[in-house]
């Protein structure tokens, strides 16, 4: 039985954990679309943007609960998942980076959306609606890989409770992700600090298609770590038929042109991108399998940079066993917290320094791809997310977890005061 200031406590960090989040690379060109979305909505009636910020949450609320059932479903059938599970997969990958890649292409003009919607939606409000929704749940897609402050122990502890008290925390997670919209849904005074519609608007609006295809050129990268780059090859080239597809559509799916111009245009589009994806999906799913990690962690180092080697729970035994101080970094690729820290703080030289002057020894525990080794580690240390950053001393069992995000200065002052 949880405690209930226990329980309140891990929903409130999950809340602000999914504030966080809207400033994290992954979420924020999603959530600064929902912003420029506000702005044309800005003479709308109060009713009427509320509705669209309750649509928008109601998007992130779903999708965190799908996610958190599937997650909770597998986790109980025996597989190693922790959060961002589902990043970990190339097909989810391939299937993102059309996604985005579309909507980029959209926001640029090469094709509305509005008309595709016609025919199954009743009217312009009730397409933005539908939009709303979409928007909540591409936020929540992108959020999975970003852990950050107050998420950690909040993970952790979800978990480890019943279905109930883990959909409470994900419900919470899920309640803080879209807060900041609703609030400026249900207090359309704070639109007065937005700037009034106008001609500006179609140039913003298409200059926010520049960070979606920063996240497709990420995503896409993320996948060809994990699989190979002639697999990466083929994704690349099925974006090129979604280019022309979507040119397509621009071109003859317009509402002017006669029905039969129509429907050809919609045929051509979908014969031009969908084998291509098939095929890119298929090829994915029967490629050959990943070589061993060792080629990514242990790589040659010199004085300026430490010596990474591979996690295994062997060889943390053995070098606690002989008494050596062991730092271990578990990362992945989609993991960007995890790769800010890297860039800024574990490789820098004196960081490097410091790891030798002590005599550290560095382990990377690389959770790109789904490995239950690395998961069941997480486990031990009470975490299911990442980044997480353990440091042992070098004497007996105790370890010490660093902070989420990392500076020179903390990983520097956490070693010398651990390690004599």
């Amino acid at each position: 039985m949880v405690a209930p200031m226990h329980l309140l406590l891990m929903l409130f960090l999950a809340f602000a954990g999914g504030i966080v989040l809207n400033l994290m690379p992954c979420v924020l060109p999603v959530l600064s679309l929902k912003i420029f979305d506000f702005v044309q909505r800005a003479a709308s009636k109060r009713g009427r943007i509320f509705v669209h910020g309750l649509t928008f949450s109601a998007g992130t609320l779903v999708s965190f609960w799908v996610l958190a059932g599937l997650l909770l479903l597998l986790r109980r059938g025996g597989e190693g998942l922790g959060w961002g599970y589902q990043l970990q997969s190339p097909t989810f990958l391939v299937i993102l980076c059309a996604i985005f890649f579309f909507f980029s292409l959209h926001l640029f003009g090469v094709f509305e959306m509005g008309y595709l919607f016609t025919r199954i939606q009743r009217g312009h409000e009730q397409e933005g609606l539908s939009g709303s929704f979409l928007a909540g749940v591409t936020a929540t897609l992108v959020a999975t890989p970003c852990t950050g402050p107050f998420m950690g122990t909040a993970m952790a502890f979800a978990f480890t409770q019943p279905a109930i008290v883990s959909f409470l925390i994900f419900t919470a997670l899920a309640l803080g992700v879209s807060f900041p919209y609703l609030l400026l849904s249900a207090a359309p005074g704070l639109l007065r600090f937005l700037p009034k519609p106008g001609p500006w608007m179609e140039n913003l609006k298409q200059f926010m298609g520049f960070p979606l295809l920063a996240t497709v050129i990420w995503l896409a990268w993320v996948f060809g770590r994990q699989t190979d780059i002639d697999s990466m090859a083929l994704l690349l080239g099925m974006l090129l038929a979604a280019g022309i597809s979507a040119w397509v559509l621009g071109k003859w799916m317009a509402l002017h042109h006669p029905g039969h111009i129509r429907i050809t245009a919609a045929l051509v589009a979908l014969v031009v991108f969908v084998p291509s994806m098939v095929f890119v999906l298929y090829r994915v799913q029967h490629r050959i399998p990943m070589p061993s990690f060792i080629s990514k962690t242990a790589e040659a180092a010199d004085a300026n940079s430490i010596a990474w080697e591979p996690f295994s729970p062997a060889r943390l035994s053995a070098l606690l066993a002989a008494g050596k101080p062991v730092f271990i970094d578990f990362t992945a690729d989609w993991c960007l917290t995890c790769k800010v820290n890297e860039r800024v703080a574990l490789s820098r030289p004196e960081v490097a320094q410091t790891f030798s002057k002590k005599g550290v020894v560095a382990l990377k525990a690389d959770w790109t791809n789904s490995d239950t080794v690395i998961t069941d580690a997480l486990a031990g240390y009470g975490r299911s997310s990442i980044p997480l950053y353990v440091l042992y001393p070098g004497s007996g069992s105790q370890f010490q977890i660093l902070s989420q995000v990392l500076t020179p200065s903390s990983v520097i002052e956490a070693i010398n005061a651990a390690v004599p």
